[in-house]
C-alpha cells in the first residue's frame, strides 16, 4: 500500500510554532498521529519525500523520525527494503501490555525487599518534582517513569528479565502523557505506592499493585486508540 498525500489529513498543523520542539520530534509526532488514527495503515509505505512535502519540512528530520519509528518496531522493512507501517492496533498493544504485566509483576515480587528506602525516596522525589511542575514534556515524564520501572526491574536481579522489560516498555512508551494526560496524577500515585511496596516485605502486595497499575495503563491506551479511530 502506498501513501496518498491527498488522503491524509494533518488538521492544518505544520512545522510553524514548534520552536521548542526539534523538527525531528515534530515529524515523529505527526507521522505517529497518522498511524495511530489509522490514516497510515499497516503496510503503507513511508516515503521520505512525500512525508516531507506533506509536513513542509526537509527530508532530514523526516529520515530521523522514520529511523526512530523503525527502532521502536512501529515501522519495518518490507519488500524491496521499503519502510512500511507496522500494525499499531489495539490487539498488538493489548498483547504487549499483557506480556509486560506478566514480567513486571514477577519483577516487582522479586524486587521486594531489595530496593533500599534511600533509593525509593530519591525516585519519589523525582515523581514529586514532575507532578509539581507547571509544564512537563513527554521526555521528562518518560525519564521519571523509567526511573520507577527501571529501578524495580533492576532490583529483581535478573539482567535478562530487566532487558526484556525495558524493550517492552520502549515499544509501548509512545502512549505518554501527551496522549493520555489524565493518567499523570493517578500514575504518580500508583508509582509511589509501588515504591513503598518494594521496600517492604510483602511480595504479593507488590504483585497486586504492579498488576493494577499496568491494567490502568492498558485501559487508557485502549480508550485512546478506539477514540482516535472513531474521530
Amino acid at each position: 500500500m502506498d501513501l496518498h498525500i491527498a488522503a491524509v489529513e494533518t488538521s492544518g498543523r505544520n512545522a510553524r510554532g514548534t520552536a521548542e520542539v526539534s523538527l525531528s520530534d515534530f515529524a515523529y509526532a505527526q507521522i505517529l498521529e497518522l498511524m495511530l488514527a489509522g490514516k497510515l495503515q499497516a503496510g503503507a509505505v513511508l516515503q521520505e519525500r512525500k512525508l516531507a512535502e506533506m509536513l513542509m519540512i526537509s527530508r532530514t528530520p523526516v529520515r530521523e523520525a522514520l529511523g526512530r519509528l523503525e527502532t521502536e518496531s512501529l515501522a519495518t522493512r518490507g519488500q524491496g527494503r521499503a519502510l512500511v507501517v507496522c500494525d499499531v492496533g489495539v490487539e498488538k498493544y493489548v498483547s504487549l501490555l499483557d506480556l509486560r504485566r506478566i514480567l513486571e509483576i514477577e519483577a516487582a515480587a522479586r524486587a521486594t525487599g531489595r530496593v533500599t528506602v534511600e533509593k525509593a525516596e530519591a525516585v519519589a522525589a523525582a515523581i514529586d518534582v514532575l507532578v509539581q511542575s507547571p509544564q512537563t514534556t513527554p521526555a521528562q515524564h518518560w525519564k521519571v517513569d523509567e526511573m520507577v520501572h527501571g529501578t524495580i526491574a533492576e532490583a529483581a536481579g535478573n539482567p535478562m528479565l530487566e532487558a526484556a522489560i525495558r524493550d517492552l516498555r520502549r515499544r509501548t512508551h509512545i502512549f505518554n502523557t501527551s496522549r493520555i494526560p489524565h493518567r499523570m496524577l493517578p500514575g504518580a500515585t500508583e508509582h509511589l505506592e509501588l515504591l513503598h511496596a518494594v521496600t517492604g516485605d510483602d511480595p504479593e502486595r507488590s504483585r497486586r499493585l504492579m498488576g493494577q497499575h499496568l491494567d490502568n495503563v492498558r485501559d487508557a491506551i485502549i480508550d485512546f486508540i478506539l477514540g482516535t479511530r472513531r474521530t
